[in-house]
């Protein structure tokens, strides 16, 4: 075991068998130790108070045991770790190396493709473009209009574009055996799977000349990335924006400062405070005032860097937030590297909002509450069973069209639902749904099929976005243009 890791079993064994009486400041709880700590308390009791040399001491027996323990084992080393930092709070976390490029390409929506971009084709899925020009993609025999047959051997023809994306990405430096058509003639070709990074920012402009604005993350580009859109919009004069802060748990501090500084008009956009006061600082904004009308949808989801700009927002007068109250998760986390490649993230401060609130644990009211509401699906206006003739492999007709969309809209089958022939992808979902249901996997949508599924599909329950309804009306648009 290198200097580096002895260190750290050190510091962890002074923090985990410090005496039964400590407690996790941290997080506020006291210490509980474990039955299996406490046999191992008392036995080194027992030979601190009967073994032949009186000078042993029960903690420092304790600690050389586990020292000794480690010594040489490395696998055990990063489970002590993680529990030693999980057990402060619930955002202090230790990473490994590959865990703490995951966390970090999950922020940054960062993932690894063979440099595409996709479209639907009818039932294919086609390439659009590539990504850059004399990349990868294009060595590797890819071009624009080629047509995806089939991915590592698995025909994806009728599959959605999620699905095909999901069996293309994976690991950096990986391969992919895609098969296109192109011009008539079916062509093998091997993608290199290299980083893509996903816009954290996205935009529409809604009738009305009212942007959408969806921040879906707080990464390394985000503030950047908002500030593009917003010259956009700048040009075309649009001064009316629904910003989408929902089920965005946040990211980085300086991200979301980024953000508030092109909408908060002067003034402080939040105050962090940490254990050591000479560490505090004040974010300020700079802008002289609002020019645009923001309202900031909000919800449960919504948390840290998130509830940073959001509260900001409200504070400053500068939007109003609209949705149901947010997380509260007011607690900044500082991430550290060690010099194998780990990481550990630790809770280091917390923020106060512009008006001085404490919202850790609170969260922020929203100015206007709105519910989004779930209601029965409307069974009438898809494609119906006559209930009278089986389907199987090889029919077509609206039964097969009717099929398709319950077993869709039930999660069982993934292809199109605009073809009316009976293929073979719709038999395994109709044996995978007959198996769940205790019918007999035939495959064949028989008439007990039919009717089970029609039951199931009338129970489904939609969920209507009356949030971003509301926010449309309050800014001047009419839900009929939205719902275009």
């Amino acid at each position: 075991m290198n200097k580096l890791k002895k260190f750290i079993a050190f510091l962890i064994c002074m923090a985990v068998l410090a005496s039964g009486t400590a407690s996790f400041a941290a997080a506020g709880d006291e210490f509980v130790p474990s039955k299996e700590y406490k046999s191992f308390q008392n036995l080194a009791g027992y030979i601190q108070s009967m073994y032949i040399d009186d000078d042993l001491d029960k903690d420092e027996l304790m600690k050389k045991a586990l020292s000794d323990y480690l010594a040489g084992h490395d696998e055990l080393l990063v489970p002590l770790l993680k529990a030693m930092f999980s057990g402060l709070d619930d955002y202090s976390e230790f990473y490994t190396a590959d865990e703490y490029q995951e966390f970090q390409d999950s922020v940054d929506l960062t993932f690894y493709g063979i440099g595409i971009t996709m479209i639907q084709d009818g039932e294919y899925i086609a390439i659009e473009s590539l990504v850059e020009e004399n990349g990868q993609a294009a060595l590797s025999g890819f071009k624009p209009g080629d047509k995806i047959v089939k991915v590592n051997g698995a025909d994806v023809v009728g599959m959605p574009m999620s699905d095909v994306r999901s069996r293309i990405i994976g690991e950096l430096n990986t391969t992919v055996n895609i098969t296109v058509l192109r011009d008539g003639e079916y062509i093998d070709l091997v993608g290199v799977r290299t980083q893509v990074r996903q816009s954290t920012v996205t935009k529409k402009i809604l009738e009305g000349d009212i942007a959408y604005i969806k921040i879906i993350s707080f990464g390394s580009t985000t503030a950047d990335e908002y500030k593009t859109v917003l010259q956009e919009l700048n040009e075309r004069n649009v001064k009316k924006i629904i910003l989408d802060l929902r089920d965005n748990h946040g990211g980085s501090l300086d991200a979301a400062v980024g953000v508030a500084e092109t909408i908060v008009p002067k003034g402080k956009i939040i105050d962090v405070k940490y254990r050591d006061s000479k560490y505090d600082v004040t974010y300020n904004s700079t802008k002289e005032s609002t020019d645009k009308t923001y309202i900031v949808l909000v919800n449960g989801g919504t948390a840290s860097s998130s509830e940073i700009l959001a509260s900001a927002i409200q504070d400053s007068g500068a939007g109003k937030l609209l949705g149901t109250k947010t997380y509260g998760k007011a607690v900044i986390q500082g991430t550290y590297p060690l010099t194998n490649g780990s990481y550990f993230k630790l809770t280091i401060g917390q923020y106060i909002t512009r008006n001085g609130h404490e919202i850790n644990g609170v969260g922020l009211e929203p100015d206007h509450e709105i519910i989004n509401q779930k209601k029965q699906i409307d069974s009438t206006i898809y494609n119906q069973f006559d209930f009278k003739t089986p389907i199987a492999l090889g029919n077509s007709g609206t039964g097969v069209l009717a099929a398709k969309e319950r077993l869709r809209m039930l999660g069982y089958f993934a292809g199109t639902t605009t073809n009316e022939v009976f293929y073979n992808d719709l038999k395994e979902a109709v044996k995978d749904y007959q198996r769940d249901e205790g019918l007999v996997p035939s495959g064949i949508i028989d008439i007990p099929t039919q009717v089970h599924l029609e039951n199931d599909f009338e129970n489904i329950e939609i969920a209507t976005d009356n949030q971003l309804q509301e926010a449309y009306v309050m800014l001047g648009g009419k839900v009929e243009n939205l719902n275009k």
